[in-house]
């Protein structure tokens, strides 16, 4: 019998089993990665959403509501509370107090 060169049948199984685990934890990263980004630009979107909220901006979608209570010295406390459709939560706590002139 000649020798042969290559690769014997077992030998390649094996490394396209290894290539495949491989490829579906690098995919599996790469969603996770994906996911994280995506949660936190809408947890920046929460933040801003809750900034305008003060000016009175109802976001589409989004649960949203502004509270006011008397702050230190007789100032307006405002609170703005917004949720996102997928339950990222922000809150912004705003003292308006008008100006002293003297």
């Amino acid at each position: 019998m000649k020798n042969q060169l290559g690769f014997s049948l077992p030998e390649t199984l094996v490394a396209l089993l290894l290539f495949a685990c491989s490829l579906t934890a690098l995919l599996q990263y790469q969603l996770a990665l994906a996911k994280g980004f995506q949660q936190q630009a809408q947890q920046r979107e929460a933040w801003r959403y809750a900034l305008q909220r003060f000016e009175g901006y109802q976001p589409p979608n989004w649960q949203s509501a502004v509270v006011q209570q008397m702050g230190p010295a007789n100032c307006p406390l405002l609170t703005a509370s917004v949720v996102s459709p997928l339950g990222r939560q922000a809150q912004l706590t705003l003292l308006r107090c008008p100006d002293i002139t003297e």
